[in-house]
């Protein structure tokens, strides 16, 4: 099986959008206390749309949304893909984060990081095959 596929016209929304048809919507995400992921997450570049109190409302990129829900137990895992790897390791750390060494590989180089809640953050290095 390839790892590396040439997208078809009904992967895309039209046949001259190379895009994939999908994108992912909404994340639901547990946080012991929203404001501090909150504040968290926006020092690490994601966009802040709403905060409701108990919950928030955080931009990815490509128009994903993060919601930052009230919860008793913060035991959310985010895999997420960013250009700079290395600049990401240093950003997240920087902001709290406590994040293991960075794995060099195939398709890409990855590390685990954890945010001020213990929630898990998968990193990877961006592996996309066309536009996103």
């Amino acid at each position: 099986m390839s790892l590396i596929r040439t997208p078809s016209r009904n992967d895309s929304t039209s046949a001259s959008d190379q895009r994939p048809r999908f994108g992912l919507g909404h994340i639901a995400f547990p946080s012991t206390d929203v404001d501090e992921l909150v504040t968290f997450y926006t020092s690490i570049g994601m966009r802040l749309v709403a905060n409701m109190g108990r919950a928030a409302i955080l931009e990815l990129r490509g128009g994903t949304h993060l919601i930052v829900q009230q919860s008793s137990k913060a035991d959310g895992t985010l895999d997420l893909i960013v250009d700079d790897i290395d600049e990401t390791w240093n950003v997240l750390n920087a902001a709290g984060a406590s994040s293991g060494p960075i794995e060099r590989g195939s398709p890409h180089d990855r590390f685990v990081a954890t945010d001020p809640q213990g929630n898990t953050l998968v990193i990877n290095s961006n592996h996309a095959i066309g536009p996103v």
